[in-house]
Formats: structure tokens, C-alpha cells, sequence
């Protein structure tokens, strides 16, 4: 109980001495999340090394947000795991090299767990490696949540047979729903299928409705998600 109570007093103490000016109630979001991240808090890790990654509440030092990623995907954060696997995939220039596999390794940890980006990064990754089965199917899991790279991916996907039977009604409709395209280039693909095919497709974009995991909206929230976090830490010191 006493550890408790300490912990909080200096959640609180960070909290408030950060939390008048603007810029300065990121500071204080930083303090405190800090406290948390070294008591081994795995999603406090994660959200200190995004701070340290973008430069949010602190100077941005991308060397510490490496260190603070890699704590918290050994303490088994999926958003953690994400950004590691990030910085082997091309995001870690000057601070680790380059590595597909360690990527891929990281990002499926985040995949598995249903964060839409990191499906759709893994994704990317086995269709380097010439895995279309696989590729589609971690597309499919993104598209269902709303991604539009991932829904263009899929679009691809169908439109070249890769992975899956060639069908050019599905390439339209999930090129439709990507929003990727200009409009002249959406009237050009559904000037190729067949009425059927058409009326097929549109009625899959007109039912189709985007399903985010808690995950990926937890991952969009940013700096709110971190906030989040520390109310419910007091709340639990209470």
C-alpha cells in the first residue's frame, strides 16, 4: 500500500507541475508516463518511446525511443512490438540495421494481436517474399478494418490472381472502398465488369461497414491514448 500511494504521489506531482502552459501539459504527460515505464509498466514503455520517437513532452532522441520499444515488446505490448519491428524495417537508419526478419518478427506479435497498420505491414512483407496466400490473407484482416492501403491491396490482389482466383468484380469493389483512386479511375474499372458483376460489387461497398479493433483505435488516439493510460493507473492506485 505504501509503494501505491508513493507511486501516485509522484504520478500526481509530475501531473501537476507540468500542467498549465500548453507545450508544458505534454511535459507532464511525459513525467509521469516515465514513472510508469521504469515500475515496468509495458504500455507505459510503449507510449515513452513514442514521445521520444516524435518528440512529444521531451526532446525527440530516437536512440532512447529504440530502447524503450525494445522494453516494451519484451513485456509483451503489441504497439510496442510495432514500432521495434519498424525500426528493423527501414525506420532505424543510423540506430539498428536493416532486418526483414526481425521486422516481420515484431510485427506479427502486433498483427496477431488485430492492430490493422501492422497487418498490413506484414502483408507487405510476405508479398515481398512472393507469399501471396498469406499476404491476402493479412490484407483481408486490415481491409476489414478500414485501411485503405490494406483494401488497395486487396484490390490488387484480385485484380492479378495473386493468392486467390482472379475476380475483377472484388478488385472494383475494394478499390472503390480504398478511396485511393481518382474517380475517372474507378469509372474505368467498373466499365470492364459485367452488369452483374457490377451490381455484385456495388452492393458489397454499399453494405460494407469498417470493423478497428480496440487496438488500432487505441494506436490512432496518440498522445490521448497515453493520457488515458495514466487515468486509468491513479484509478487503480485508488
Amino acid at each position: 500500500m505504501k509503494f501505491a500511494a508513493l507511486a501516485f504521489s509522484c504520478l500526481f506531482s509530475c501531473l501537476l507541475a507540468f500542467s498549465m502552459p500548453a507545450n508544458a501539459s505534454d511535459a507532464g504527460t511525459f513525467n509521469a508516463m516515465m514513472v510508469l515505464a521504469n515500475q515496468g509498466d509495458a504500455e507505459a514503455q510503449y507510449h515513452v518511446g513514442m514521445m521520444y520517437n516524435n518528440g512529444i513532452g521531451t526532446q525527440q532522441d530516437r536512440s532512447r525511443a529504440f530502447e524503450w520499444f525494445q522494453k516494451a515488446a519484451a513485456a509483451n505490448d503489441p504497439l510496442g512490438a510495432y514500432k521495434l519491428g519498424c525500426y528493423y524495417d527501414g525506420q532505424g537508419v543510423g540506430i539498428v540495421a536493416t532486418d526483414q526478419d526481425q521486422a516481420l518478427k515484431y510485427k506479427l506479435v502486433s498483427a496477431k494481436a488485430g492492430y490493422a497498420r501492422a497487418q498490413h505491414d506484414v502483408a507487405l512483407l510476405y508479398d515481398r517474399r512472393g507469399d501471396s496466400e498469406e499476404a491476402l490473407k493479412w490484407w483481408k484482416m486490415a481491409g476489414d478494418q478500414g485501411l485503405p492501403g490494406a483494401l488497395f491491396g486487396l484490390s490488387r490482389a484480385y485484380s492479378a490472381g495473386k493468392g486467390t482466383p482472379r475476380d475483377l468484380s472484388l478488385s472494383y469493389a475494394y478499390f472503390k472502398l480504398s478511396q485511393l483512386a481518382p474517380a475517372k479511375n474507378v469509372n474505368e474499372m467498373a466499365s470492364m465488369l459485367s452488369k452483374p458483376e457490377l451490381e455484385k460489387a456495388e452492393r458489397l461497398v454499399s453494405e460494407w461497414k469498417p470493423q478497428p479493433t480496440a487496438l488500432t483505435l487505441k494506436a490512432l488516439s496518440g498522445i490521448r491514448a497515453a493520457e488515458e493510460h495514466l487515468k486509468v493507473a491513479r484509478n487503480k492506485v485508488f
